[in-house]
């Protein structure tokens, strides 16, 4: 705020000296014209020489720093009172008109009245910053002016006495408000400077753990010297960190977050960078020249250190795993990007793992950016499609129906397995286009089964919750089956074990598919967490045993006893049983002799093109058949959307 006054006083003395230096100029030449030459010669030079001196006041305030916390505002307070005291002598040197006109008498005299109210009125206009510069120039000329016209007498004088006195008192009212209005005005300024700074610094931190959010982490980074790497970015993801929210709640949850991003300060290296840019996702970033220790120790004592107990949660225990890439430029989006491929490795290897972006890695994130990149393309073209794997029945060894499953032969990476389709589409945003894909497919093929007069057999397509949750999956099924014309009871709906968020929308959808005369299987039966709850939905026409069940099933007897109790809890239910992954003759009796009557795998057929499973003919078996296994790329390796 001084600074602004002196500023202002600065800027209107170059205004209002130079119009000063004209009017008392004409002064002069009034009065060389009129006598008092001598007089008036030495007052033009006193009132010339402090306008210079004020000019060079002004000139040498140039040099005033503009910040610092006391080197600024200490010089600034100490020099503003020199304008008061050279204002004061130019006044002084102004209330000599009244000698120049004999008190104001001469004829001159009303020529120099409103001299001196002009210049009074300027001096209040060009000082209203600092109101002491203006009163101490304008209050003794102005009172002894009406001092004078008081003391001729007469009505019409002391009228214009009490008028130069009203005048007086409202320059200097004007004077004090204006001083007044130019601080209030300076203070709301540097408010709001100061809250947009702090506006600023903000938005670049997160407000719980009072790190760097990923805009801050942007700024800090093109700060950093590129001579200084190379960089160490570490991606720091919790393990277990929802089932503390869910078990303690997010109060708990926010208070550990922040406790963790302490515990990362305390292992980071000398002048690293620390962000939180997730939910429960760090960042550290460092150059990998002032870390004391190796990456790998690093990343190995950060582990450890929010892996170790918390003494508030007591049922939950919290990791983390690191994903590590280093870089000898500081990019943020590549640096993020592919530690992030290596923490989705670290995470593959367990709990409590760190994984370094190496030239493998380098790799299978090139063959990820290329399928995500050729995946729209694939679709539209039909290069990916869908291929139909059989279901047989183990007594009569009849086809009784087909899953369809994705197949795509990628130019470069060969062929491409369904869950690694499935996921390139979610996250490009191609997994709508890729379900109704896989829809128009089946419907395709309950169209030739119908056209043959095989209407028993049904089609199966797979869907997540978490898609039915996500987007109207269930409109787009409903409409296409009336738009083709297709039988809803030929059309079978594999729902997995994934648990969605909001289990009313899904279960809502599902009704209506279930309503349409669409059949719902429970596929991968086994492997979730609420598999005996989802038997009590009276939706669920169908479970399918999961192939890690069946797998070497002659040889466990545990096994066999679970499959036994499924098929007969099935049975009681009225639930339909079927099991997959059947790869052996020796598979197929014990399941025949276990009673379950369905089954699917490489021991019947590998997923066919359409024209080839409509053709298909199964086997029959005898005690001495031999399983044909094809570990080639057709064999069904996940879900297919």
């Amino acid at each position: 705020m001084l600074r602004d006054q002196l500023a202002d006083l600065r800027k209107g003395l170059f205004i209002s000296m130079p119009v000063g230096t004209v009017l008392s100029a004409l002064v002069l030449a009034v009065q060389m014209l009129s006598g008092g030459r001598l007089a008036a010669v030495l007052w033009f030079a006193a009132v010339t020489i402090i306008n210079g001196a004020r000019i060079l006041l002004a000139l040498a305030q140039s040099d005033v720093p503009d910040s610092g916390p006391d080197g600024g505002l200490k010089p600034v307070a100490a020099r503003l009172p020199f304008y008061g005291l050279l204002a004061l002598a130019s006044g002084i040197a102004w209330s000599f008109l009244a000698a120049l006109s004999h008190g104001y008498t001469t004829p001159q005299a009303p020529l120099y009245l409103v001299v001196l109210a002009g210049l009074s009125a300027g001096s209040v206009t060009y000082g209203a910053s600092y109101a002491p510069a203006s009163i101490n120039f304008m209050t003794l000329p102005l009172l002894i002016t009406a001092g004078c016209v008081l003391a001729k007498g007469n009505i019409e004088n002391y009228v214009l006495g009490f008028t130069v006195l009203l005048f007086l008192c409202g320059m200097i009212r004007s004077s004090l408000l204006g001083e007044a209005r130019f601080k209030e005005t300076s203070r709301l300024k540097y408010e709001a400077r100061a809250f947009a700074a702090q506006m600023e610094r903000n938005s670049r931190r997160d407000s719980l753990t009072n790190l760097l959010n990923r805009y801050g982490l942007e700024q800090a980074i093109s700060c950093l010297g590129r001579s200084d790497g190379p960089f160490v970015a570490m991606l720091i993801d919790l393990d277990g960190f929802k089932s503390v929210n869910d078990t303690y709640g997010h109060n708990i949850g926010d208070d550990l977050l922040v406790r963790v991003a302490r515990r990362i300060e305390n292992h980071a290296p000398p002048g690293a960078t620390i962000a939180r840019i997730g939910g429960d996702e760090f960042v550290l970033l460092f150059p990998a020249s002032r870390s004391p220790h190796s990456t790998e120790e690093l990343a190995s004592s950060i582990i450890a250190a929010i892996a170790d107990p918390d003494p508030a949660l007591n049922s939950v225990r919290v990791g983390a795993s690191i994903g590590i890439y280093a870089s000898e430029k500081p990019q943020l989006t590549e640096m993020l990007l592919r530690a992030d491929f290596a923490l989705y490795a670290a995470k593959h290897s367990g709990r409590n793992e760190y994984c370094l972006f190496d030239a493998e890695l380098d790799q299978g994130l090139e063959r990820k950016h290329c399928i995500e990149r050729d995946l729209r393309a694939a679709i539209e073209s039909g290069t990916l499609c869908s291929w139909f794997q059989p279901i047989v029945r183990l007594d009569t060894h009849a086809v009784v129906g087909f899953e369809a499953l994705l197949r795509w032969q990628h130019p470069v990476h060969g062929a491409i397995p369904p869950p690694e389709i499935v996921t390139a589409a979610r996250e490009t945003g191609l997994l709508s286009l890729l379900t109704e894909t896989v829809f128009l497919n089946c419907c395709s093929m309950i169209e030739e089964l119908a056209r043959d007069g095989r209407q028993d057999v049904r089609v199966a397509m797979n869907l997540s919750p978490r898609e039915l949750e996500a987007g109207n999956v269930d409109d787009m099924i409903l409409d296409g089956l009336r738009a083709n014309n297709v039988p809803a009871a030929m059309l079978e709906i594999e729902i997995t074990e994934e648990a969605p968020v909001d289990r009313d929308r899904v279960d809502e959808k599902l009704e209506r598919l279930a309503d349409a005369g669409i059949s719902i299987v429970l596929d991968d039966f086994g492997t979730g967490f609420s598999t005996l709850v989802s038997l009590k939905d009276s939706r669920i026409r169908k479970i399918k045993i999961d192939k890690d069940f069946v797998r070497d099933l002659p040889k466990s007897v545990e096994d066999q006893a679970l499959v036994k109790a499924v098929i007969d809890l099935g049975r009681t239910l009225g639930i339909e049983v079927m099991a997959e992954g059947v790869e052996t003759d020796a598979d197929r009796l014990i399941l025949r002799s276990l009673d379950c009557m369905i089954a699917q795998g490489f021991l019947f057929s590998a997923a066919l093109p359409m024209h080839d499973a409509l053709a298909f003919e199964p086997r029959h078996f005898d005690g001495s058949a031999k399983a044909s296994f094809d570990p080639g790329p057709s064999r069904r390796t996940g879900s297919a959307a």
